[in-house]
């Protein structure tokens, strides 16, 4: 999905600023882009619908201030996701057009640049090449879903060009979310900027059998297919500069698997970079993700965490009907690696207490007999596949 940072980070503007501030103005889809040329006593602007980006340079308003902000409210009232305003005729603006862009909650941007016929095509071409880019997503949305080695390997190929005889892919996202900063450096733009610092990268290490760049539901994912099965340190050190020198990005970077496991290093990276903003860090790698890597790898089996979930029912369900703590008690058990004194004072219960909810878990999870440390490492694979709340089905 284009949004209006996407096409304000166009090179057709050298210099754009806000009439008003308006939250989360960079964020906001953009559809369509659309040219106003003429002031609204013709159609009321009843051809513009919600969603356009609008371009004009007022120079139909001939330096008439009650005009141009007839015609800027106008347009607002059509729900446009934004207004882009050439200074070539220093557009008469006032108070009433800034209220309005902050009533309506519609940007309203003066800037230096191109014209707006040039704004429009680079406008328009950004959507088109979007709507192929969405093409890639449902593409590695399939790779995703599950299948054969020879499938993958046919599929690695119809996204990513990728021939050699292995791949790692790269998870990336912009640091830069709202504010200027995200209105500046768009998804878009660091892939284009990527795009451009590929070719190059390919013909400086001899390992490389081919690179390629996409987007992919709000993230960037970058393939890199090599001749040899062993890859080189130079290399993988190579793809952590280049995309250092992209911008702010945080990274997931996958393992280099056989090019008929690759979906697999796609699942890691895409983990590990959701994994890289819960640390704040930069980047990682699978090694780096430690004990989380189990978790993360757990979470992508459908009935590992359909496992856990069957048991953690149970507790549920006992805690919801008694009043009880048996959940919160399991998982601090847990955590303190089956020290009950230490989950005890987690929970700000008596040891003695804990002991008693323990023996109630094991006649609840059918295993009265085990001791405490067989307790403890049943009890940590059943948390390992826990989903988080608010996230969705694993594949």
């Amino acid at each position: 999905m284009i949004t209006v940072a996407d096409i304000i980070a166009l090179p057709a503007f050298s210099r754009i600023r806000l009439l008003a501030p308006i939250p989360h103005a960079g964020s906001r889809p953009v559809h369509n882009v659309g040219i106003m040329d003429v002031s609204p006593e013709y159609d009321g602007y009843n051809v513009y619908v919600p969603g356009e980006f609008i371009v004009t340079n007022l120079g139909f308003a001939n330096g008439d201030s009650n005009e141009a902000d007839t015609a800027l409210i106008a347009m607002m009232t059509r729900g446009v996701s934004a207004i882009a305003i050439k200074t070539v005729y220093n557009p008469p603006i006032t108070d009433r057009a800034r209220k309005a862009s902050e009533e309506f909650g519609v940007p309203v941007y003066i800037y230096d640049g191109a014209y707006h016929e040039m704004v429009a095509y680079q406008a328009l071409d950004l959507i088109r090449r979007d709507e192929q880019e969405s093409n890639k997503s449902e593409a590695i949305d399939e790779l995703l879903a599950g299948r054969d080695g020879k499938a993958v390997r046919r599929a690695m190929y119809d996204i990513a060009g990728a021939t050699g005889s292995s791949v790692r892919c790269v998870a990336i996202a912009t640091t830069a979310t709202e504010g200027k900063g995200a209105d500046d450096f768009s998804l878009h733009a660091a892939l284009g900027a990527l795009r451009q610092a590929l070719p190059d990268f390919v013909r400086s290490h001899s390992d490389v059998d081919s690179a390629f760049a996409c987007r992919y539901h709000g993230v960037l994912l970058l393939f890199v297919s090599y001749d040899a099965r062993v890859l080189g340190a130079n290399s993988k050190a190579a793809i952590k500069d280049l995309v250092a020198s992209i911008g702010p990005l945080s990274c997931g970077f996958g393992d280099e698997v056989p090019l008929t496991d690759g979906d697999l290093t796609v699942r890691q990276a895409l983990a590990l970079l959701e994994l890289a903003r819960e640390r704040g860090v930069a980047s990682l790698e699978w090694f780096d993700a430690q004990s989380d890597a189990f978790t993360l790898a757990a979470k992508q089996d459908r009935l590992f965490v359909r496992t856990s979930a069957t048991y953690l029912s149970r507790l549920r369900d006992y805690d919801s009907a008694n009043d009880s703590e048996l959940e919160a008690t399991a998982e601090a058990f847990v955590n303190s690696l089956g020290d009950i004194k230490v989950a005890a004072d987690e929970l700000f219960q008596h040891p003695n207490t804990v002991r008693y909810r323990l023996r109630k878990i094991k006649a609840l999870m059918g295993m009265p007999e085990v001791s405490d440390r067989e307790l403890m490492v049943f009890l940590t694979l059943v948390f390992l596949g826990r989903e988080n709340e608010g996230e969705g089905p694993v594949r």
